[in-house]
């Protein structure tokens, strides 16, 4: 009898463990199809109501509209970790405020991939590297300015200024607390021990069918491509989100990851303008030149990676 009564208690035991793990599976699993659920909401919700609107005909009522869009993630975010976390709030929205290189380094890679994806264009394409400074004043004619007014100023210095420290720095703040705060925030909290390619690709690749109102409806990115824009950048979010994962877990913040992309925002416009010509498909990073960078950036993550592993397991 003893015995039994052993076997017994062993067995719910396992069953009380067993109910426990499905528990936590199950609380993520729900905590992530709220959090997907706001996001989507408010966002395209967003989107599609300023371009109801008449928000993609002024280029006010765009920028309005596209800032609220990007308003969703960090909106869900709060929700989910002021409903779902309460006491560890901070390190689950991954605000941690604790600088290191890697902060740095997610400066200087966003810079890298920017300027590399205009050099493969140019080793890929007819195109060739032009006049900074005349590129700019053309693209403002045909954005219909009046560029006779412009002092003659040398503006590569300012526009280098503008893009690669107070566009980089703003941005930066900015898709912190809205974007960011989101995929690289709360989202990353509950899908990194899962392991980190499948995090890397389900949230780029989710990332990437986020943007859809944006491209489809405003035109953003790809205005003259957009139901193609909307396809392809779904892969262009899903190459660049394992370099975004790196970033996150070395810098051990979402602080980094929004430096990173806001880094990327401010400098990949500035930096096609080195091009000849700035139409798709080699547009720098968005385009075929970029495409090709991303994906040698994945390869050098998963070098990266796997040497971390080896190096651990060494340890151990």
């Amino acid at each position: 009898m003893p015995p039994a009564r052993s076997h017994q208690g062993a067995r719910r035991a396992r069953g009380k463990e067993g109910r426990e793990r499905g528990g936590k599976l199950m609380s993520v699993t729900n905590k992530s199809i709220v959090f997907l659920l706001l996001t989507f909401a408010v966002s395209w919700g967003i989107a599609i109501g300023g371009w109801a609107l008449g928000g993609h005909q002024t280029p006010l009522g765009a920028f309005a509209s596209l800032f609220g869009m990007m308003t969703g993630p960090a909106i869900a975010a709060l929700v989910c970790a002021f409903a779902f976390e309460k006491g560890r709030r901070i390190e689950a929205l991954g605000l941690r405020f604790k600088p290191n290189w890697w902060w740095l380094f997610a400066y200087l890679i966003a810079v890298a991939l920017c300027a590399a994806s205009v050099g493969v264009t140019v080793l890929l394409s007819d195109r060739t590297l032009g006049d900074l400074q005349a590129n700019l004043l053309q693209v403002a004619q045909q954005a219909g300015q009046d560029v006779s007014q412009v002092p003659d100023l040398p503006l590569v210095p300012i526009i280098l200024f503008q893009a690669l420290v107070m566009g980089a720095a703003i941005n930066s703040v900015l898709l912190t607390f809205t974007e960011e705060l989101g995929w690289r925030g709360y989202l990353h909290g509950l899908w990194r021990p899962s392991g980190f390619w499948r995090t890397s690709l389900a949230t780029g690749a989710i990332w990437g069918v986020w943007h859809a109102p944006a491209i489809y409806l405003f035109g953003h990115n790809y205005p003259t491509e957009r139901a193609l824009g909307v396809a392809i950048f779904v892969i262009w979010c899903t190459l660049l989100s394992p370099v975004m994962t790196l970033v996150r877990d070395r810098a051990g913040s979402v602080w980094a990851a929004g430096i990173l992309h806001g880094t990327i925002n401010a400098v990949a416009g500035v930096s096609i303008l080195w091009l000849s010509s700035q139409d798709f498909p080699w547009n720098g990073l968005l385009g075929i030149g970029g495409y090709v960078v991303l994906a040698i950036a994945v390869v050098v993550v998963f070098l990266i990676q796997r040497g971390a592993r080896k190096s651990q397991t060494a340890a151990a």
